[in-house]
């Protein structure tokens, strides 16, 4: 009835494969209408491939024809049960009738099988033993078979397509990993031909075993890997089942023909023990044959050590700007390294937790994700100032359930605390290599390193960002307590428009009073008063452009780089300040300012901050009657600026010194010491230089030099 059929082998390590998934796939979350669906695909599918095997190694007709049925019921419902998983996966609304309709289909056909020869007619023998012949109705049943999965195909594009518009990639990602699979499983149609009367050997079960062994890790396991490393595993899978294939089917037929034919059973033995030592043998090298081939085309399997360290020594570690360097770590990690996923997390003082601040590969639930100083991973890091990787997810000390949570959303395979000082300032996450090989030691031994070096450059970025804020708060306090000393001149400057126009008014209703309008007509007193409301109109925007000139002056300045910065115009901004006071201390102000001069690039605002520090300076070093020049000219492609006074000047000794912070020359309790030293940081941060020249009773001249604007040039 049975005989040993070396041609039905595949088919049963297949089935036996697929029945295994199908279990796994259901016991692992019994309540998902994904995982039902799919662990009754893969039982269809199993009743195709296990009928196969019993099918070819029937000796018997009768029996062969009597699998013959049973192994359409699995034919006739995949694609039904195909196309109830797609909707499943894609959780697409609205179509429980058109599935019901479709089992329904499915049904009439099985009632077609059974009761009559429509579908199958009966049974065709070739080499590999015996195989279905379809009826009359079958092709009806191939046009509903392509229908389906045409559907599906159209469905699982399209809604690809929307989640990636919609910038869900994730989601986009996820589709893909079914996407693909299931057009390789496509190719297992081709075991129609052979029901036809095409004598070609049924090698659907290779693509049916790549769909759902891929398909089962997706459901499972949620690892939405780029899909260059689906096409690897699908390469690699089915190279391995189809040499192994080989292996165990060519020996056996050389050896039952040409070394013990007509031996019978005994041939086959022979045959299988030596395919059985030729797979044992050879199965681990080609497997490596195929990933070193598949890395060959789809990836670079070893990055280069070199490359890593030259890239962070010359764009990384050089960075002072703690935005651009942490994205800059997380982008040339990810490219150079080709990793699935990468993250950098820094301690939030103020919050006392871990906030993500750069990544790539992650999804939303992974972006948002803030680890607190109580959080187990985080406290694990600080604790054991260890890298984390997943190997450490062993039997024998399995980490504990919600460090396991939090590496999965950040995705990451390692962990690496970002250390200084003995404190952990930050952490580095890296998720799976797209090769899917392990950190190595040789990998440990380039990254803890780095990560050290990244751990000092951070540091210094964040002290330098703090330093900034630090002088920007500081250079905010200097110029308030400074507007609070120009509040005599300030309220002269709006007292003397205002008095003007109060003096106007009230000299026009005293004259009316007095009678001296008596004998002038209506048409002259409206004249009359219209001259005094112009007057009292244009003295009131004098003193409104004085308050507005001041509280722009209070405002922090935004740091906002402009190509259209006119010194003159900046220059007569700050007389307009200080101008009176200057008045009052008898100091003449003599501009120089060469016409058509260009214009240069920066932040008006701080500009007007600096020449507001130097002008005001200048004017306290003069102790009685002097004059300040300013003077302002192009050479060679940069302005120059000179603010020059006739006071007591500085000795030249205490030049080196005048920059420096905390340091002053003023009398005690008339300054800071932080001018200068912001007047500097602030003229190069706007892309200038500043230097000094002084002789002690004759004056102190400031020159300032500044690119012409890249506008200007053209």
């Amino acid at each position: 009835m049975f005989h040993f059929n070396i041609y039905a082998i595949p088919h049963l390590l297949a089935s036996l494969l697929l029945f295994s998934l199908a279990i796994f796939v259901f016991v692992n979350n019994k309540t998902s209408p994904i995982n039902k669906t799919f662990a009754l695909l893969n039982i269809c599918t199993v009743i195709w491939l296990f009928g196969y095997f019993v099918m070819f190694s029937a000796t018997n007709s009768s029996v062969a024809k009597v699998c013959s049925k049973i192994i359409y019921v699995g034919v006739l419902f995949i694609p039904i049960v195909f196309y109830h998983f797609v909707i499943s996966f894609l959780e697409i609304k609205n179509n429980g009738f058109l599935i019901r309709l479709n089992y329904v289909i499915g049904a009439i056909f099985t009632i077609l099988l059974f009761t009559t020869n429509l579908i199958t007619s009966g049974l065709y023998k070739y080499f590999w033993g015996f195989q279905t012949k379809v009826g009359s109705l079958h092709n009806i049943y191939l046009i509903f078979f392509f229908i389906l999965f045409i559907r599906c195909f159209i469905l699982l594009k399209k809604e690809e397509k929307k989640a990636t518009s919609a910038q869900m990639f994730s989601k986009a990602l996820r589709i893909k990993y079914i996407f693909w699979p299931f057009l390789i499983s496509i190719i297992a149609s081709t075991d129609f031909l052979s029901k036809y009367g095409i004598e070609s050997y049924p090698i659907g079960f290779l693509f049916m075993s790549t769909f759902v062994s891929i398909t089962t890790y997706a459901i499972v396991k949620h690892q939405l890997l780029e899909i260059e490393v689906i096409v690897k595993k699908t390469l690699v899978f089915a190279g391995l089942l189809a040499s192994v294939f080989a292996m165990l089917v060519l020996p056996t037929l050389v050896i039952q023909e040409y070394i013990f034919g007509g031996t019978g059973t005994a041939g086959r033995l022979w045959g299988l023990a030596i395919s059985g030592t030729i797979i044992i043998l050879t199965v681990r090298r080609i497997e490596n044959f195929l990933i070193d081939i598949t890395d060959k085309f789809l990836f670079q399997k070893k990055y280069d050590y070199k490359e890593l360290l030259k890239t962070f020594t010359d764009e990384v570690l050089t960075v002072l700007n703690i935005d651009i360097l942490v994205n800059t770590t997380v982008d040339k990690l990810s490219k150079i390294m080709k990793i699935q996923s990468c993250g950098l997390l820094l301690l939030n003082k103020t919050k006392n937790s871990y906030e993500l601040v750069a990544s790539m590969g992650l999804d939303k639930e992974g972006r948002d994700i803030s680890l607190g100083s109580d959080n187990t991973l985080a406290s694990f890091l600080r604790k054991t100032k260890s890298y984390l990787s997943t190997k450490h997810q062993g039997k024998d000390s399995p980490l504990p359930k919600r460090i396991i949570e939090d590496m999965n959303k950040l995705k990451l395979a390692l962990a690496i605390p970002l250390i200084i000082y003995d404190d952990m300032i930050g952490i580095l996450t890296l998720g799976n290599k797209k090769s899917d090989e392990d950190y190595t030691q040789d990998d440990m031994d380039i990254l803890l390193p780095l990560a050290r070096t990244l751990s000092i450059a951070i540091s210094n970025a964040i002290a330098l960002d703090e330093l900034s804020k630090t002088q920007a708060e500081a250079a905010q306090r200097e110029k308030m307590a400074v507007i609070g000393t120009l509040s005599a001149g300030i309220n002269h400057e709006i007292c003397n428009p205002l008095g003007i126009a109060r003096g106007q008014c009230e000299a026009f209703l005293l004259n009316i009073k007095d009678g001296l309008y008596k004998d002038k007509s209506m048409e002259e007193l409206f004249d009359k008063a219209q001259k005094i409301m112009e007057k009292v109109i244009h003295e009131t925007d004098r003193a409104t452009a004085i308050t507005k000139r001041l509280s722009s002056f209070a405002k922090p300045a935004k740091g906002v780089i402009s190509d259209d910065v006119n010194i003159k115009d900046e220059v007569d901004e700050v007389l307009a300040l200080v101008g009176y006071e200057l008045k009052l201390d008898k100091i003449d102000i003599i501009k120089d300012i060469q016409e058509g001069l260009p214009f240069i690039s920066g932040d008006k605002k701080q500009l007007q901050e600096v020449f507001f520090n130097l002008i005001r300076n200048a004017a306290q070093a003069i102790k009685e009657k002097g004059k300040i020049i300013i003077r302002a000219r192009e050479d060679g492609g940069n302005v120059i600026i000179d603010i020059e006074d006739t006071g007591h000047g500085i000795p030249e000794d205490k030049l080196d010194q005048i920059f420096n912070p905390f340091y002053t020359t003023k009398d005690p309790g008339k300054g800071t010491g932080l001018g200068l030293f912001i007047v500097r940081q602030v003229v190069e941060k706007n892309l200038g230089r500043i230097f000094v020249k002084s002789k002690v009773n004759e004056g102190t001249t400031f020159t300032l030099e500044f690119p012409v604007a890249v506008r200007a040039k053209a």
